[in-house]
């Protein structure tokens, strides 16, 4: 029995919340809010969206993002700076605030997914939804400051008005061009704003669109998935920055397109497991684990074999394989491109876990029994992911296996603090007599997190005036006053123990000398003050 005719008589309470978008948005508030504030903000990518977010609010530009008033930051185009920004000054400086944008897409996300599921899965449209929210990936990404929750938001937007364009609620046997073409335009808007957040990623669902309408029948009216006036909103919504942003900073272009899109595929200056293996390694575990529970029911459903019906069913839905086909091509062809590519983080799989939890409420939604048993073992799990979430606040952070291997078993003396910013900040007033009007970090990696907390600037700076990875130069800094700050203000200078020596002897050569503090985080905390 195909799956758009599926009843569950034996499921009556479970299918009426399943059938009701605002549980579905109620569940995704609950689980998106919950302890978002709990956390500190962890290095390296929260403290950095922040910091860049923090000073379009101290700069009042919100065209170029910096990362520092003297460079800056084109990595990511805005709109999730933008998003931080305006959380920031509505709700306050906290980390609640930081990360509530990602709560909301979270939520809508899933509100979107219901409303896909009345096309795809409409026995039980809230299915995917809750499939998905209760994924591990999506549910732990909702809690992580990145792009990806608000490019998956929008790409889930644009692919929903695909999927109503395709296949009208009322009528799902129609063909395409019968429908309202206005569901195209809210699909370049999508695409438009998904550019807007992430750039060229944002796309690759696109090329899953475009094979599989060339795939359908009387596909010689392939054209009509780009309307003029779509397209002019994609460029409109998704380009202006662009146009605007490189008129500004002339140079830039080469920068995005020689580094950020040619430079992420094929090198490897990026470290994000470059290696071949490296995409079965990433996408392997965060398809297998970070799909739990949920790999666990389907792969026990597939171990069963196809499911046998009590009795016979209407007449197959000759729309199932072709809505089947679009699933797959929505998660294989991205998967490709990113296999290929060079630069790999579970995260960027974040968007290809939608389709994966359609296909996963497909296959549940036939087999009744399996639904109901893993329906009831649910509230477990929902409780354990709220208890880690709470939790984690107070674990200390490893980015690897091998890393929280050396953690918990003592090998390697590594406390929280080392990324959890919160507690280096507490650490660092406690030693340092005054309030930095700006933390300077001496060719040693910023720690951006430290600004949010001390209200600054985090700077990078090399001794020496010709290195171009940085900010700035020792020389400069010392002879410069920043911006709305008093006179009499003062830096604070982090440097490692090995290049001590060699900074307080370029503070000597111009003048000046150090005033050290004590040490923080491995990193020596010192003032300058004239000879």
């Amino acid at each position: 029995m195909p799956t758009a005719t599926v009843t569950t008589p034996a499921l009556p309470r479970i299918r009426a919340c399943l059938q009701s978008w605002r549980w579905v948005l109620a569940l995704g508030l609950v689980l998106g809010l919950s302890f978002q504030g709990s956390r500190s903000l962890w290095e390296t990518d929260e403290g950095r969206y922040t910091q860049v977010a923090l000073n379009m609010l101290r700069s009042g530009d919100w065209l170029t993002p910096h990362r520092h008033h003297h460079r800056i930051h084109p990595t990511k185009p805005p709109l999730t700076y933008w998003a931080i920004a305006s959380s920031v000054a509505t709700f306050g400086r906290t980390e609640w605030a930081v990360r509530l944008p990602n709560a909301l897409a979270f939520a809508g996300t899933l509100w979107l997914l219901f409303w896909i599921g009345t096309r795809l899965v409409p026995a039980l449209p809230g299915l995917p939804a809750l499939i998905y929210g209760t994924m591990a990936v999506p549910y732990f990404a909702t809690n992580w400051v990145s792009t990806d929750v608000l490019l998956t938001f929008f790409e889930t937007l644009a692919m929903a008005c695909f999927i109503a364009w395709r296949w009208p609620t009322a009528a799902p046997t129609v063909p395409a061009p019968a429908a309202s073409r206005l569901w195209l335009i809210g699909m370049w808007l999508g695409f438009g704003l998904a550019f807007l957040t992430k750039g060229p990623p944002a796309l690759l669902p696109l090329l899953a669109l475009i094979g599989f309408h060339l795939g359908e029948p009387g596909f010689a009216r392939r054209g009509r998935l780009f309307p003029w006036l779509g397209v002019l909103g994609f460029l409109l919504v998704g380009g202006t920055w662009y146009l605007l942003v490189v008129m500004k900073n002339p140079g830039l272009l080469e920068y995005l397109i020689k580094d950020e899109v040619i430079g992420r595929v094929s090198s490897d200056d990026f470290g994000r497991f470059p290696q071949w293996w490296g995409g079965f390694y990433v996408y392997g575990f965060t398809f297998l684990l970070g799909t739990l529970p949920w790999s666990l029911a389907a792969a026990w459903a597939t171990l069963r074999g196809p499911m046998r019906d009590p009795a016979p069913g209407p007449t197959p839905d000759p729309t199932a394989s072709s809505q089947r086909r679009l699933l797959w091509l929505w998660i294989a062809l991205p998967l490709c491109l990113f296999m290929l590519s060079r630069s790999r983080l579970p995260l960027y799989a974040l968007p290809l876990l939608l389709p994966v939890a359609v296909l996963f409420a497909r296959q549940l939604a036939r087999r009744p029994h399996l639904l109901k048993l893993s329906l009831l073992l649910l509230p477990v799990w929902i409780v354990l992911i709220l208890a880690i979430k709470w939790s984690i606040a107070w674990m200390p952070h490893a980015r690897t296996p091998a890393e929280l291997w050396r953690i918990t078993s003592g090998a390697q003396a590594y406390l929280p603090q080392n990324k959890d910013m919160r507690a280096f900040a507490h650490g660092l007033l406690d030693k340092v007599p005054f309030t930095p009007i700006e933390l300077v970090f001496v060719e040693e990696s910023p720690r951006f997190g430290l600004g949010f907390y001390l209200n600054v600037e985090t700077e990078w700076i090399g001794l020496d005036q010709a290195d171009p990875r940085f900010d700035d130069y020792l020389e400069h800094e010392l002879r410069e006053r920043e911006p709305g700050q008093p006179v009499d203000g003062k830096k604070l200078y982090l440097v490692k123990a090995d290049r001590q020596a060699a900074f307080e002897a370029a503070l000597a050569k111009f003048g000046w000398r150090g005033v050290h503090y004590g040490e923080q985080n491995h990193l020596q905390l010192l003032g300058v003050e004239k000879i």
